[in-house]
């Protein structure tokens, strides 16, 4: 495990391009159809959430070691959504004979549309989703992923549009992690990063479900790491009390540069518990094998960053306090920070990502 206190360079130098601190996020030529997003573990059931909040404007997403919708909460309420880290830790994870039927979870998807805290579901129905579990995953059981492909069927993702993979396959005897062809532990392993070389190039096929044949990958980037501030995308610019740290990374490929004639893709890519820049660097960000796709095949990849919480943080402390910290980095699943609109357009963590989304396609302020 990598220590929690490692400090964050304020500057990295890689691929020719350099990083500053904490720049305000740019605006490049990036088409707003296009858009996708995948994410691991807590990041695969933030990119669902993603997915399916803004499913009028996201294109595809790639669901790594991550369960369906909404699979922690208890029920809604005119304030939002109640839920509960008994069912995160539970049936989310380890328990999926406790989950919910998948009815039930696209009842609750047509509840938050029709209460306008979601797009309407019929979007989901032009998505390419791109789903994976690991038969060595110790965090999060395979059937977990399994209901949430159930989901996506339920919620009218028709199946030639799914690519599910999860058995009998390279790549599947993976445990909970990011799978590279050549990078991180053991295949089988459950350790932090969380990334592990099982000679499958996961970050290909992922891509290559959303946006169709691409280009081979290069096999060394040349465009540039920007950091940018996530803080302006935070109401009161509160960015560590509501999970997210103060700084952000974007990989540009040269082609896109705000100079380009040509529209380029955009994908964002959210790291897992304990996966943050905080605790790896520049590990993650750089090291999954999608920068090198992208940077041949014309797609601008945002990833944001979670910070891991303490009590002391928090905007109100109270008796459940301890509950609504985020001490491994996670992105916010189960309604942490007080957050009851956490999985709709409304939630503070969503609204941020997408506001990221629409800087960077120069559709936002």
């Amino acid at each position: 495990m990598r220590a929690a206190g490692a400090l964050l360079l304020a500057a990295v130098a890689w691929f020719g391009g350099e990083a500053s601190a904490a720049d305000p996020l740019g605006r490049f030529p990036a088409d707003p159809g296009q858009v996708s997003v995948s994410g691991i573990s807590s990041g695969a059931f933030m990119a669902y959430q993603l997915h399916v909040a803004h499913s009028a404007g996201i294109m595809g997403a790639g669901i790594i070691a991550g369960g369906p919708f909404g699979c922690t909460v208890d029920r809604v309420t005119g304030d939002g959504v109640a839920a509960l880290i008994s069912l995160a830790l539970g049936p989310c994870m380890s328990t999926p004979g406790l989950l919910k039927p998948v009815a039930s979870y696209a009842g609750l998807v047509a509840d938050l549309a029709a209460r306008g805290w979601i797009d309407p579901p019929a979007n989901l129905a032009r998505s390419r989703v791109y789903l994976f579990t690991g038969k060595a995953d110790k965090v999060v059981n395979s059937k977990v992923v399994e209901t949430g492909v159930g989901l996506y069927r339920a919620l009218g993702v028709p199946a030639q549009q799914i690519d599910f993979r999860d058995r009998d396959l390279p790549g599947t005897g993976a445990g909970h992690s990011w799978v590279t062809k050549n990078f991180g532990n053991a295949c089988d392993a459950n350790a932090s990063p969380y990334i592990n070389n099982c000679n499958y190039d996961q970050a290909g096929e992922m891509l290559q479900t959303l946006y169709g044949p691409l280009q081979p990958p290069a096999v060394a980037p040349e465009g540039r790491i920007v950091a940018f501030d996530q803080t302006e995308f935070v109401p009161g610019k509160a960015a560590k009390a509501n999970g997210l740290s103060d700084t952000g990374y974007l990989y540009v490929p040269k082609s896109c540069d705000a100079a380009a004639a040509l529209p380029c893709r955009l994908h964002v890519v959210l790291h897992g518990c304990l996966q943050s820049a905080e605790l790896l660097g520049a590990e993650f960000y750089t090291k999954i094998g999608v920068n090198e796709w992208a940077e041949v095949n014309r797609i601008i990849v945002v990833y944001p960053q979670v910070h891991a919480t303490t009590v002391a943080e928090l905007a109100s402390q109270n008796a459940q306090s301890m509950l609504n910290t985020n001490p491994q980095g996670c992105w916010n699943w189960w309604g942490y920070a007080n957050d009851t609109m956490f999985l709709t357009r409304q939630g503070v963590q969503i609204d941020a990502i997408w506001s990221m989304v629409r800087r960077v396609t120069g559709q936002g302020n």
